[in-house]
């Protein structure tokens, strides 16, 4: 974990989300006092399903998965944050709140830890604020219903769906890549399906020229193709 300077570097970084609009620098840093500047390595825990909520806070750089174990030992994803997107907050207001996913960073990632008690005495005081991060888990909402609504369409819907869901437009560049290291065991955790048929769909998509793979990276070559795949019926 980073120094309290560490914070207030990353806090000067954070200020230009859109969620913090509006707020100066000296408002940031006095929702995020105490705070710390977390930095995971690839596959590591943030939290654990279950372990004992002291804590919310949001992604500055990098992404985690959030997932839930299965009774029978399997993860189900429930989804990827990437930058600016909040983790936890609306547990805080519960009494002994525990995590009900767990968090695992993909790629080297930076996380603010904001204690509890700076959620519940500092933060209910911003509710512009509150606004919108709850605009945030709507929108989070939003993209499990759609993939909900494709559950009886072919996999390569579901899997075209994922990733437009999932993709940033690099600066200065034609190709459309994917912000995180996504493996196809996590595309296929994510839909619920096996992980040969994923393997075998984005195999497809690669001879055809559609989408271009690395171990750390997805690039959409033909979106156009891809947004085809997702009006399959």
């Amino acid at each position: 974990m980073d120094t309290t300077y560490g914070l207030k570097s990353a806090l000067a970084e954070a200020i230009q989300f859109p969620i913090f609009s509006g707020l100066t620098l000296n408002d940031l840093e006095s929702l995020c006092r105490s705070g710390q500047v977390v930095v995971s390595s690839h596959r590591e825990k943030l939290f654990q399903f279950g372990d004992p909520a002291d804590y919310f806070g949001f992604v500055l750089s990098g992404a985690y998965k959030l997932s839930r174990p299965t009774p029978q030992g399997d993860e189900i994803i429930i989804h990827f944050t990437t930058p600016g997107d909040f983790i936890a907050a609306f547990i805080m207001a519960q009494p002994k709140p525990i995590f009900p996913l767990t968090a695992t960073a993909m790629g080297v990632s930076r996380f603010i830890r904001i204690p509890r008690g700076v959620f519940l005495t500092a933060w209910k005081d911003k509710p512009d604020l509150i606004f919108k991060m709850q605009g945030l888990l709507s929108t989070r909402m939003g993209q499990m219903q759609n993939l909900k609504v494709l559950q009886k369409a072919p996999l390569s819907a579901k899997v075209a769906f994922l990733l437009m869901e999932l993709l940033e437009r690099p600066a200065h560049q034609d190709q459309l890549v994917l912000p995180l290291p996504i493996t196809r065991k996590e595309i296929a955790d994510s839909l619920g399906a096996s992980v040969e048929s994923v393997i075998r769909i984005m195999s497809d998509w690669s001879k055809k020229g559609i989408i271009q793979t690395s171990d750390q990276t997805i690039k959409i070559l033909k979106p156009e193709s891809i947004i085809s795949e997702m009006n399959a019926e």
